[in-house]
């Protein structure tokens, strides 16, 4: 079937008129009505229910509705790939994430992507987990690796990359050594040097401080990862960092906090937007991305890049 057609039929959907889908799609209404007509003889339906010049979609309507925009979508994808194979695949990639990811992923793996892909241009974009999750939506990016939290909703595909813990940071007087977990309480004993709250790290320590009913002292409150890290070197306070974190050879030790023996982790996920599919590049970039974190992640062995 012309998925010109089943464009025409998603569109009076949406416009829940005839009159104003005709002028959306620049074609007269009559000629739209046939289009419909045709969908609806096609497919052995009636997709809409007519009440004199008012109109709803029909049970049947909702019910194929989902899986004609699936077909839609598998169309605008197969179209993408065959344009990229014409073209000898060249185009740009808008990448959105947190600091602390592009630090510890990005260096050495773009460096590999690029020298196998000259032509695929590849931008990032700095931000925190609410703030990627609206340049996705508004279009600024075509990616975000984001907090998989942002992944559950409708309109938006998304790979799990990784998962990462939040660690306590800070001189082995306050927060003992060794790298075994250190209960929530005993970190919120101590002066805390935190993120600011644009980052998911500190959404998750916040949230397990109100699960567990504690008030922590806040020392520091930042945007700078490394910041948060140099006053835990000057032993200002304990601070509470993701594992992603790539930083300084210190003395500091290094522990998951637990709430009752477990870990607070999150999960990492590249996510895309359904409406605008990735172009093939874009998914392979994802999955050599998931491949590149799973090989560092098993070269490292634990929890955190600092020691």
């Amino acid at each position: 079937m012309d998925d010109r057609l089943l464009q025409s039929f998603m569109t009076v959907a949406e416009c829940g008129s005839f009159t104003i889908a005709a002028d959306k799609l620049s074609i007269t209404q009559s000629a739209l009505s046939r289009q419909i007509q045709s969908i609806e003889q096609t497919l052995g339906v009636e997709l809409f229910e007519r009440m004199g010049k008012k109109i709803r979609v029909s049970p049947e309507g909702e019910a194929l509705r989902a899986r004609i925009n699936e077909v839609l979508i598998a169309t605008k994808n197969l179209r993408l790939s065959a344009e990229e194979l014409k073209k000898g695949e060249a185009g740009v990639l808008k990448v959105g994430a947190c600091s602390q990811l592009i630090e510890r992923y990005f260096p050495d793996f773009l460096r590999e992507w690029q020298a196998e892909h000259p032509r695929v241009d590849i931008r990032l974009e700095e931000g925190g987990g609410a703030d990627l999750d609206a340049k996705l939506m508004s279009g600024v990016v075509q990616l975000t690796i984001n907090a998989s939290s942002y992944a559950r909703r409708p309109d938006v595909d998304a790979k799990p990359l990784c998962h990462l813990a939040v660690l306590a940071i800070g001189a082995a007087e306050r927060i003992g050594s060794g790298g075994a977990p250190i209960d929530i309480a005993e970190v919120c004993a101590h002066p805390l040097l935190l993120l600011n709250r644009r980052h998911v790290s500190r959404e998750m320590f916040d949230a397990a401080c109100r699960l567990t009913g504690l008030d922590p002292r806040i020392a520091l409150e930042s945007g700078s990862p490394h910041t948060v890290f140099s006053m835990a070197i000057g032993n200002v306070g304990v601070a509470v960092l993701p594992s992603s974190i790539r930083a300084l050879k210190t003395n500091l030790t290094v522990r998951p906090i637990a709430i009752e023996g477990r870990p607070v982790e999150f999960e990492i996920s590249a996510i895309w937007s359904r409406s605008t599919p990735l172009p093939a590049y874009g998914r392979r970039f994802v999955d050599a991305l998931a491949a590149h974190i799973a090989r560092e992640q098993d070269g490292n062995s634990g929890t955190a890049a600092v020691a």
